[in-house]
């Protein structure tokens, strides 16, 4: 036979507490992935444009070689009547979509320099607002933790 009674005021309490926990555990995960994305962002910057745009730059070049190389030996190859009109204009879009490639990945590269820029400019909001909510937290969770303390039965003997 269970001599103990349910106490829903404690059951109750004990869940506020734990979710007290979790909105705490959560604010200090927030904070940390702030300051990752803020080392992330000061590494992005430090890094020049030059390095950031060099594997772009190289690949394209590359392409653009193979492109006039392999136009050059379709010229060479004696194509009959239309054949060389078809492999230059082959080789006009490829050449076209290698510096679109080219055009849209350094966009991307300034985009996200620019928005690292942005995310360093906001970082001590971002942070104040995570401590905000680590403070709140914090206070929330010993204010729960409390209320779990003073909703114990009294253990009679």
């Amino acid at each position: 036979m269970n001599t103990h009674a349910y106490d829903h005021a404690r059951d109750q309490a004990q869940r506020l507490a734990r979710r007290h926990e979790r909105d705490l555990h959560w604010a200090k995960e927030r904070r940390r992935q702030h300051e990752r994305e803020t080392a992330a962002a000061v590494a992005l910057l430090a890094t020049s444009r030059a390095a950031l745009a060099r594997r772009t730059v190289v690949v394209s070049l590359i392409l653009l070689i193979g492109i006039a190389a392999a136009l050059a030996v379709a010229l060479a190859a004696g194509l009959p009547a239309f054949w060389p009109e078809i492999a230059e204009s082959v080789a006009t879009v490829a050449a076209a979509g290698v510096l679109i490639g080219a055009f849209v990945s350094l966009q991307r590269i300034r985009a996200r320099r620019s928005a690292a820029r942005d995310l360093l400019h906001s970082r001590e909001a971002r942070l104040s607002h995570t401590q905000f909510h680590i403070h709140e937290s914090v206070h929330s969770y010993i204010d729960s933790h409390g209320e779990v303390v003073g909703t114990r039965l009294a253990r009679s003997a």
